[in-house]
């Protein structure tokens, strides 16, 4: 007798020394470590190739960690997420700020254009 459902169909309910063999069986299925290794080689290989199409959409920790946890069905969902554009620095403290800021809230100086990369910087005189 395996551990499937078969044998769960087919146990006599008023036997409960066949129940338990079962259960042994199953638990010894699911304790095994030769299975436990190819989970583990099937998550960080799915965690590096996940990383391998983040490294192109610069999100190489969110689709590494999507790949990780939900395997090919991750890759597939960090295939069709949009490329992440990063955030610009302010020319004057290198600090990052939002793209449309006028003023750096770090130290204040003016941003001209932050987000298209022909930023000028003016320290404001307080």
């Amino acid at each position: 007798m395996g551990c499937d459902f078969s044998a769960i169909a087919n146990i006599d309910p008023a036997d409960p020394d066949q129940a338990n063999a079962l259960l042994q069986q199953c638990t010894a299925a699911l304790t095994d470590p030769s299975l436990w290794w190819w989970a583990l080689v099937f998550t960080v290989v799915c965690a590096a190739v996940g990383a391998l199409i983040g490294k192109y959409k610069n999100a190489i920790v969110r689709d590494a960690v999507l790949g990780a946890v939900l395997g090919p069905i991750g890759w597939i969902i960090s295939l069709c997420t949009p490329v992440a554009k990063p955030k610009p620095a302010c020319p004057a403290c290198k600090r990052v700020v939002d793209a449309g800021d006028a003023h750096c809230r770090h130290c204040g100086a003016k941003l001209g254009n932050v987000g298209n990369g022909n930023s000028i910087a003016s320290r404001s005189s307080p």
